[in-house]
């Protein structure tokens, strides 16, 4: 099974939204894919560690710490992703998906924390080039990007 399987059936389990998500994630796989090239360790934001920063300086640090942390990863809302993201981050991922930005927001309000998490071994956000978070997501998103 793969990662990005993996950590998409947690979050749905747990937010008993399986059908809504699955289904948002399976059809924009694209957003993933920028979601990757976000938590790269040459992006835009600064990877991963830039990406935590951003979230930490919204307010969500302690969300940010759940994910990081061993326990139940603390939800945020679409608009948390918007303000921490912001809207020329947002707009460019929804493009890319070809969604509006807050249904991109929405979609990512619950895929970002189990991706992180998944992504965090011993709570340790590790830098990684988009190969590496390709290779770990790639069998979920094989023939799809």
């Amino acid at each position: 099974m793969s990662l990005l399987k993996s950590l998409t059936d947690t979050v749905l389990n747990a937010a008993g939204q399986k059908a809504g998500l699955l289904e948002q994630v399976m059809q924009n796989p694209k957003l993933m894919e920028g979601v990757m090239g976000l938590l790269s360790k040459d992006s835009q934001v600064g990877g991963m560690q830039g990406l935590l920063a951003q979230f930490q300086q919204a307010g969500l640090g302690d969300a940010v710490q759940s994910w990081l942390g061993d326990g139940a990863n603390k939800p945020v809302a679409g608009s948390d992703i918007e303000q921490a993201l912001g809207g020329d981050v947002l707009q460019q991922l929804a493009d890319q998906a070809n969604m509006a930005p807050s249904e991109a927001s929405s979609v990512l309000s619950q895929a970002l924390p189990a991706m992180i998490d998944k992504l965090s071994p011993q709570g340790q956000a590790q830098d990684m080039d988009f190969g590496s978070l390709q290779s770990m997501l790639g069998g979920f998103l094989k023939g799809k990007l």
